[in-house]
């Protein structure tokens, strides 16, 4: 009964281990890292079992033992495994939120140094990003037709644009054609783990879509951005 509670609590051990890791998304955990969490767990877990293992084998007999240290091993084997391929596991883990949750930017991973983001498209087909505009949190719509990042009057002035020393006298483009315009500077644009600083954005005539139009300002400045049917990857 002993033997069976503690591997029942190894394995327990194991399984929330994974879930604590699968469903984090800022990176940390307790003040630590994703990698150096599972590291500290693994070894505690580890830790735990060979040492309950050694105490209760004594009182066991020899086939006993041994069928239980090939149980144990599986079970470390296992959890070894896992963290070895921790990497490819959080990138999945990463792929599948942005999947169940449109408009999150994730982080899948690194191409020759570049870290690379990923997000899905949503059901009316747009992509949605989840994102910051000067420290304020802004959902923009990625639109490569868009000459600069661009934003309604309505929404300029939530995000604290001073609408009072706007000129309108310049004319972007949009997927919806042309619209007056007045010129801006944005301090900083920061979308999943890619921050852009001093760019280019304009605020428009009017009522709009009541979000930002991510334009080629801030998508020109990216390594790369790939369209790959329903997903969104973009190089830093």
């Amino acid at each position: 009964m002993r033997r069976d509670f503690i591997l029942y609590f190894v394995l327990g051990a194991v399984a929330l281990t994974l879930a604590i890791l699968f469903f984090n998304h800022d990176g940390t955990i307790a003040g630590m890292s994703d990698d150096a969490f599972a590291h500290l767990a693994s070894l505690a877990i580890l830790g735990v079992g060979i040492g309950s293992l050694l105490v209760l084998s004594m009182r066991f007999r020899l086939g006993e033992m041994l069928r239980n240290v090939l149980i144990w091993t599986a079970a470390f084997v296992l959890l070894i495994g896992l963290y070895a391929f921790q990497p490819e596991f959080s990138a999945l883990k990463n792929r599948v939120f942005a999947v169940l949750m449109p408009g999150s930017v994730v982080p899948i991973g690194e191409d020759e140094g570049h870290s690379r983001f990923m997000a899905t498209r949503a059901a009316d087909g747009h992509f949605y990003l989840d994102g910051k505009i000067d420290g304020e949190a802004t959902t923009f719509i990625v639109d490569t037709g868009a000459s600069v990042v661009a934003m309604d009057s309505d929404t300029a002035r939530s995000i604290g644009v001073d609408m009072s020393r706007l000129h309108f006298t310049n004319e972007v483009m949009t997927a919806n054609g042309i619209a007056k315009a007045a010129p801006i500077r944005l301090a900083s644009i920061t979308i999943g783990g890619i921050t852009r600083n001093d760019v280019a954005a304009a605020v428009t005539e009017g009522t709009g879509l009541g979000t930002v139009l991510l334009g080629m300002s801030f998508l020109d400045t990216l390594t790369s951005y790939d369209f790959r049917g329903d997903r969104l990857v973009m190089t830093d």
